[in-house]
């Protein structure tokens, strides 16, 4: 029997072995949400990170990146999960390919034991210094573990159970898989919230399943590994792309192309300012947001800038130096296809392959002067009357919320397009926080400082770009709109989408939860009771305001008696409502 290697097609098919089990189990881990209520997406967010890593490697492809050593493709994938993670658990997972790619050396062609135990104990050691308050139990105490199985069989030097075989990758793989789900299964014995609904944690859950996803590879078990790479990753022994099915793909590329909504390129092609390559793509998959923030992407990182057709399907044009830039900056948005270069020098048409790599996409230096803002904001939202009230506050607005949450490099893209150099960014949204954190040290890498203000909820949001004063000092103001957020005390007001225990008691599906801070603290089959339960937990003697912010499926008739029962009962409290338009939550609260 052959031994295990964990070299550059190894890693590869573990990408797309864990995005197939992913995405089988993704709903199975939704489900494991602590609350229930519809905004449980552990699952979701782990299989979209996976999912968006392969499209851009796969948008790199194009530009020759199959061909890379084994760092290299290590490297971009997990630049590729970087900036495809979404919720906590998603940057959580990206870390793992962080700490292999940073574990391998260059001139290697397969790592080794010790590389594996590097690869998870970085992921550990950085997930866990990320978290502001990390809490056991969770996918954190997971990776954890899964650091000490790895660790523990390079420190034997043999396989645990006592094979007559030096010891390999797989073995190390797989007591770390054994130490990982011993403490998956140990999750709700150190977490209440588990314990009372009686589950293990779902980023938990995700993280054993990735790993499964390698161990299976490595030892090429064919009812867990993928049979064939994707077709954009067959590559011969000659480094040139396969033939036959890869034309195929091609040839449906550029009907796609073709059967785009386009714009007359020939003023564009005109002007040869700004750069020496001519970068053509077709974005697919994108919406009017992204691909407006990907036109002010782009005008920063060059010139000559088209982004037409919709509303899914752009041609896009471009002229710079770097065409990798411009590529990035079109995965962020959606789906690159169809590449086309061109040297503005000779009119030649460029080989992909022989490009030289100056870097990857940041914000640039080399486009046209647009004035900067001294300080910008960008905002998580979802729901029609909180988005125009931050877009009316200033800030550039990201769609972003319960199971449709924002990608570190939707976050990215959103700060470089605002033009400034400090950027402001409010996740409004607890599993959103990591992710913006992330958005925020690869822009500082690219000269854009960041500020994460730790926005929980909408209504914090709100509070904090209340205080938006651009004029001002940049410092002070980031620390005015902390404090505000910090001000607020939230609270929803939701129902139960299934049948759970909590620490109130059973809820059933349908029935109505009410939330303060970050706990259940009632249930009930009418909205009255729960609210006014809320209510008296989140006011005091220093309560002066109460923002109730609707949601899509508020109900003016059932929230007017409890409306009216806390003005008879609170006659301090000022009530501000405000139209929202949110999803999953009908009732959110915000005390100050």
């Amino acid at each position: 029997m052959s031994r295990a290697v964990l070299d550059l097609v190894s890693a590869r098919r573990w990408a797309v072995t864990a995005r197939v089990l992913l995405a089988g189990a993704r709903e199975r881990i939704d489900s494991l949400n602590v609350f229930p209520v519809a905004d449980g997406d552990t699952g979701t967010n782990m299989y979209l990170t996976m999912d968006g890593a392969l499209e851009f490697v796969r948008g790199q492809f194009e530009l020759g990146a199959g061909t890379e050593s084994l760092d290299e493709g290590l490297a971009l994938i997990a630049r590729g999960m970087l900036l495809a993670a979404r919720g906590n658990s998603g940057v959580i997972l990206s870390q793992l390919s962080r700490g292999l790619a940073e574990a391998v050396g260059p001139e290697v062609d397969a790592a080794g034991p010790g590389d594996i135990a590097v690869a998870f104990e970085t992921a550990a050691r950085t997930a866990w210094d990320a978290v502001a308050s990390p809490v056991e139990g969770t996918i954190l105490t997971v990776a954890r573990a899964a650091a000490e199985g790895a660790r523990a069989a390079v420190d034997r030097g043999r396989p645990l159970y006592g094979e007559d075989e030096p010891l390999d990758v797989l073995h190390v793989v797989r007591e770390a898989l054994a130490e990982a789900r011993q403490a998956l299964a140990h999750t709700p014995e150190q977490l209440a919230q588990l314990r009372h609904a009686g589950v293990v944690d779902a980023g938990g859950a995700g993280l054993v399943l990735v790993i499964e996803a390698l161990e299976a590879v490595l030892d090429e078990r064919p009812q867990l590994a993928v049979a064939d790479l994707p077709v954009w990753w067959e590559v011969t022994t000659g480094g040139e792309p396969a033939t036959g099915r890869a034309e195929d793909v091609a040839r449906e590329r550029t009907a796609a192309s073709d059967r785009a909504q386009t714009c007359d390129l020939e003023e564009a092609l005109d002007t040869h300012d700004g750069g020496s390559v001519e970068v053509m793509y077709l974005l697919t998959g994108s919406d009017t947001d992204r691909a407006d923030r990907l036109r002010r992407h782009l005008a920063r990182l060059g010139s000559s800038v088209v982004v037409a057709g919709g509303p899914e399907d752009y041609r896009v044009h471009v002229h710079l130096d770097d065409a990798r830039q411009a590529v990035e900056a079109g995965t962020l948005a959606g789906q690159v296809d169809d590449v086309r270069l061109t040297s503005l020098v000779d009119g030649r048409t460029l080989d992909h392959g022989h490009l030289e790599d100056t870097g990857l996409a940041g914000p640039g230096d080399g486009g046209h002067e647009v004035p900067e803002p001294a300080l910008a904001v960008v905002a998580c939202a979802l729901g029609e009357g909180v988005r125009t009230l931050f877009a009316r506050a200033g800030a550039q607005v990201v769609p972003s919320g319960p199971r449709h949450r924002a990608s570190a490099g939707q976050l990215l893209a959103a700060a470089y397009a605002t033009g400034a150099r400090r950027v402001v960014v409010l996740p409004n949204d607890s599993d959103t926080i990591m992710v913006a954190r992330a958005a925020a040290e690869e822009a500082g890498r690219e000269g854009v400082r960041v500020d994460v203000v730790p926005t929980h909820t909408l209504v914090q949001g709100l509070a904090a770009i209340s205080l938006l004063d651009p004029e001002s000092d940049a410092d002070q103001t980031v620390a005015t709109m902390t404090e505000a957020a910090r001000g607020v005390r939230p609270g929803a007001l939701t129902r139960a989408d299934r049948t759970a225990e909590t620490p109130v008691g059973r809820v059933r599906a349908g029935q109505w939860i009410g939330i303060a801070d970050d706990g259940i603290v009632a249930v009930d089959d009418a909205l009255a009771p729960v609210a006014a339960q809320v209510l008296d937990l989140l006011l005091n003697d220093g309560s002066e305001v109460l923002t109730l912010l609707l949601g899509a499926d508020a109900d003016e008739q059932e929230i007017g008696p409890v409306l009216a029962d806390l003005a008879a009962r609170h006659t301090e409290i000022e009530v501000e409502r405000i139209d929202g338009g949110q999803p999953t939550y009908p009732y959110l609260l915000g005390v100050e």
